[in-house]
This record gives structure tokens, sequence and C-alpha cells, in this order.
């Protein structure tokens, strides 16, 4: 991971705060949170350049834990998982 450690992204992924990053030069944006009904929602949307439709992933869970889980092992990067595409991946704080 460029700018920071993909083990600390997964951290602060798992904790649901909003996590800025580029990957192949688009800027996206993630986000977690829990449920009222204590299930868990995990999303990331394009945030540069602007798109009509910018949600790329989304996971409904019973858990935070579950979420982070389908993070880690769904191929939202062009077909790979995170693991796959963590050393091209640039964190970002804007």
């Amino acid at each position: 991971m460029i700018d920071g450690s993909p083990y600390r992204f997964i951290e602060v992924a798992y904790t649901g705060q909003d996590i800025i990053f580029v990957y192949s030069g688009i800027k996206y944006w993630f986000q977690g949170y829990n449920e009222d009904d204590g299930t868990a929602h995990m999303e990331i949307r394009q945030h540069y350049p602007e798109v009509e439709n910018n949600l790329i992933w989304e996971a409904n869970c019973s858990s935070m834990k579950e979420c982070l889980k389908a993070l880690q092992e769904n191929k939202i990067f062009n077909g790979k998982t995170f693991w796959e595409v963590e050393q091209e991946i640039q964190w970002v704080d804007d």
C-alpha cells in the first residue's frame, strides 16, 4: 500500500471510519457502519472523477467482521481482491 499499511487500512475499515484511497487513477471513498438492527453495512463509492452511479461495492452483513471479510475476499478491484492489489492502492487523507 502506498502511503500506508494494508493491515492498518483493514483495521480502520473494521471500525467503519471513512477512508479515501486511489486505485488505478480513480479516487474512492469507503465507509462502514452498524445499522440500528445490529447488522453492518460497508460500501465503496467512486469519488473522483464523478459519475452518476458511483456505488462500486457494498455489503450488508450480520456483523462488521463479516463485512470486513467480504471487503477482503470480493473481487472489487478490476476482478481482483484487496490483497491482490493492495500494493497499487494509495491511501490519501482528503
